[in-house]
């Protein structure tokens, strides 16, 4: 595993908040899945509650392109539940490495 897929399956595991770097800015994530879609790309699924965005809407369901990611940090803040509209084994997903409730 590299570093930051550590960092973000811990963070699914505990269902702790991650601060990811993206795109320049800082973003606050709850992350919910990790792994590649079906380009083969690696994505982050999470619902950001803070930050940067550059759609200018900065809360809500987002897919981070880890290609486009410079940092990644645990925080230590936890997220207590799923969000009522969240999907295990997302379709976007071709491959999951870690989602919640694994």
């Amino acid at each position: 595993m590299s570093g930051f897929e550590e960092t973000i399956c811990e963070a699914i595991r505990s269902m702790r908040l991650l601060v990811v770097e993206y795109g320049g800015a800082e973003r606050l994530v709850q992350p919910y899945v990790y792994g590649d879609d079906h380009a083969g790309d690696r994505l982050l699924s999470a619902y950001q509650v803070a930050g940067a965005s550059a759609s200018g809407v900065s809360a809500g369901w987002k897919f981070f392109r880890m290609d486009k990611v410079t940092a990644v940090t645990l925080s230590d803040r936890h997220f207590h539940s799923p969000r009522p509209e969240f999907q295990r084994n997302d379709g976007a997903f071709a491959r999951i490495v870690c989602q919640v409730g694994d």
